[in-house]
């Protein structure tokens, strides 16, 4: 983490955002996970975001008027959006496309890591400062990125607070001893096939977090790949993560599962064993993944005290 937390303030400056951007703009350099510099507007003034991810981190460290802008399918992917109402001012174009974002004029581009290149590249031509943000597999990998958001974002203190309060719920998690043995499963199949996330995965680390054990990495799957119900009965998972349909109120792998006679005979199906969540909970790969961990553990718990009594 102390890597992130070093940075140097330089005297460079340079063009950034469009024709209502001030002539220049003061630059400083950070470093990035990868050990490369990365140079940053001093104190960015309108900054934009590609992501759910983006947006949960702008909204926690940023003041709103600095927030010049949010691609509309992460506003329903974020759990920092809350009502959507309260950003209904926000532009939120429906894609991540160069004119759109130049129109917003912004100073800096927070870009998810599995974003192609392209237009990161063609920003960074037109003279936006763009920075990419690491989806985090571990803790430390969270630790790490909100290290390296707060600074890029010159919101350092803030990004200690935020820590400061992850530590402290994470603690809790671990604490519960009567989760540790619980073996879960993260499942989707909407019609096309099913699949599962394994070792070095969002998903591995939200189990993990919870303070239980994923079925899938312990039966050897390293990252997100296709899972069929043969695979499913051998693991014979004790708790099923799925997901809820984007609109809420039902989970389609749930209900492909129970169309399905072998599903049927996997133990968790069979004893109606699973946590369905909201997708801006089940997705999330922000701070928020500490609120989707605790709501796992939570609902696992209860299902627990409800088979024991």
């Amino acid at each position: 983490m102390i890597r992130f937390l070093s940075f140097l303030v330089v005297a460079l400056v340079c063009a950034c955002g469009g024709s209502n951007a001030p002539p220049s703009v003061p630059m400083r350099n950070i470093v990035d996970g990868e050990g490369h510099e990365v140079s940053v507007p001093v104190k960015p003034r309108r900054v934009f975001a590609d992501s759910a991810t983006g947006f949960d981190l702008m909204v926690a460290l940023l003041e709103p008027e600095q927030i010049v802008g949010v691609v509309s399918t992460a506003l329903r992917y974020s759990l920092a959006a809350g009502s959507l109402d309260r950003w209904e001012g926000l532009p939120n174009p429906a894609g991540f496309h160069t004119a759109d974002i130049l129109a917003l004029d912004p100073d800096l581009v927070l870009v998810s890591d599995w974003r192609p290149p392209t237009v990161p590249s063609l920003l960074q031509r037109q003279g936006i400062c763009v920075v990419r943000l690491p989806t985090p597999t571990s803790y430390q990998g969270l630790t790490e990125l909100i290290s390296f958001s707060s600074e890029a974002l010159g919101a350092v203190q803030r990004g200690e607070q935020l820590m400061a309060d992850l530590d402290r719920r994470r603690a809790a998690l671990v604490g519960n001893e009567a989760l540790k043995q619980v073996r879960v499963l993260s499942y989707g199949n909407y019609g096309a096939g099913g699949s599962s996330a394994g070792k070095g995965t969002a998903y591995n680390f939200l189990i993990e977090l919870s303070g239980m054990r994923n079925a899938a990495a312990e039966f050897g799957l390293v990252g997100n790949g296709p899972l069929d119900l043969e695979q499913m009965l051998r693991m014979d998972p004790d708790l099923l993560l799925l997901a809820e349909a984007e609109n809420g109120g039902h989970s389609p792998t749930l209900e492909w599962l129970l169309g399905q006679s072998a599903a049927r005979e996997v133990r968790a199906v069979k004893e109606k064993r699973w946590v369905i969540l909201p997708v801006n909970l089940h997705s999330t790969s922000s701070q928020h993944i500490m609120d989707a961990a605790e709501a796992l553990a939570h609902k696992a718990s209860a299902l627990l005290k409800s088979k024991d009594s």
